[in-house]
């Protein structure tokens, strides 16, 4: 099925590995021109090559205001519109919250709550002006039930949603739709971070570790980058025209809510 996304303008944040990488790729797939804007700009710019196609990398601290508004007016320089916007950018790492230090929440809200109110906010003035446009969150399933150990990241995560449908209803009028997608268990790079340290924990091997977070998937299996790209894609899409200030579930029906 065509979307109808050749020659759409995206932008899409940690967009070199893992999730974002899945991401841009479905957008490749689908005729998108595609910019990818991460932190580390040497995995960025070898995702491009790798996916080929119309995409860029540019290096981008998603937490430096000044830096967001230089590559935001780069794009649309180059361009002359963004159509597009994934929010992917973000951090996660597990921490019992009396032990969490004030700088690592601090760091967690800029990563992954401040980096989508910084970049929304130029991109939604241009899309505004164009009166069209789709941005799309990844939040994840601990933005809708608390997760033991990540509360610095369920509280982000939260945040992202309730903007999300704050936003939707502000900017229905200028034909933008603002959506979220809910990852469930996506072996990325951050879980390859997070596994050792888990496993060491509880005295375990690591594929027991992550198997463990499988068993309650009715399909006993985790999700793919691919999977959620998929979806980004559809609600990019005119298709999806008339879905806005939604939280859609990506988890092989581990959570139906």
């Amino acid at each position: 099925m065509d979307l109808g996304l050749k020659g759409k303008i995206a932008i899409v944040t940690g967009g070199s590995a893992g999730i974002g990488r899945g991401i841009v790729e479905r957008l490749v797939q689908e005729g998108a021109i595609v910019t990818i804007v991460d932190i580390n700009i040497a995995e960025a710019e070898k995702t491009a090559t790798e996916i080929g196609g119309d995409t860029q990398a540019i290096k981008m601290d998603i937490t430096n205001k000044n830096e967001v508004e230089s590559v935001v007016d780069k794009v649309i320089e180059k361009f002359g519109r963004i159509d597009i916007l994934v929010n992917n950018a973000a951090l996660s790492w597990p921490r019992l919250f009396i032990e969490m230090t004030e700088k690592e929440w601090d760091h967690m809200c800029a990563v992954n709550l401040k980096g989508v109110y910084l970049i929304s906010r130029p991109v939604l003035s241009n899309m505004v002006k164009q009166r069209y446009g789709k941005i799309i969150s990844i939040s994840s399933i601990a933005g809708k039930e608390g997760i033991a150990k990540f509360s610095h990241y369920s509280a982000t995560k939260f945040a992202v949603i309730g903007l999300t449908q704050a936003l939707a209803h502000e900017y229905a009028e200028y034909g933008v739709n603002i959506n979220v997608v809910c990852p469930g268990v996506v072996r990325t790079p951050l879980w390859e971070d997070q596994l050792p340290g888990m496993a060491e924990e509880q005295g375990k091997s690591t594929e027991q570790v992550f198997q463990e977070f499988c068993e309650p998937i009715p399909f006993k299996r985790p999700q793919t980058p691919e999977d959620i790209g998929s979806m980004v894609s559809f609600l990019a899409s005119d298709l999806a025209k008339n879905i806005t200030g939604q939280s859609i579930n990506v988890t092989g029906g581990w959570h139906m809510h």
